[in-house]
């Protein structure tokens, strides 16, 4: 699962890229009901958003086990407690929530790359102007 995580988190980059080199400098970073836009910023500020939102989650994804393990006992919450945080027992709960945090980053990151798609598509449409439809039923799924 780590692997498909590192991915898309990959595949994202890889759009916002492609993104700086075809969207005109004005593009629409937020949209209202039927997809029309209501906020717009350069292609860099909506480079620079993305990166800021998908930096952040996907280190921790990819690190939450640890911090975890690494975190005072009285900071963690979670079902028995007690069970887990036995010295014996840690390894598991790392294993755990690595691994239920990195297939949460995985479907994350790819609801996040098809919006990245729809808002590109959007951007380069004429006139701009989100899928509405398809992004909300892509945000249910995700759901």
């Amino acid at each position: 699962m780590r692997r498909l995580l590192i991915s898309t988190f990959a595949a994202n980059l890889v759009l916002t890229l492609v993104s700086l080199l075809i969207l005109p400098d004005l593009v629409a970073i937020h949209f209202r009901g039927g997809g029309i836009p209501d906020a717009w910023a350069s292609k860099w500020t909506h480079a620079l958003i993305f990166m800021v939102i998908q930096l952040p989650l996907f280190a921790l994804c990819l690190s939450v086990g640890r911090l975890t393990l690494n975190s005072p006992a009285r900071w963690i919450s979670l079902p028995n407690k007690d069970y887990w945080l036995k010295p014996e027992n840690r390894a598991d709960l790392e294993a755990r929530f690595s691994a239920l945090m990195e297939e949460f980053g995985f479907v994350l990151f790819v609801f996040l790359f098809i919006t990245g798609l729809l808002t590109l598509g959007a951007n380069l449409s004429e006139p701009v102007r989100l899928n509405e439809p398809m992004f909300l039923g892509f945000f249910v799924g995700f759901m």
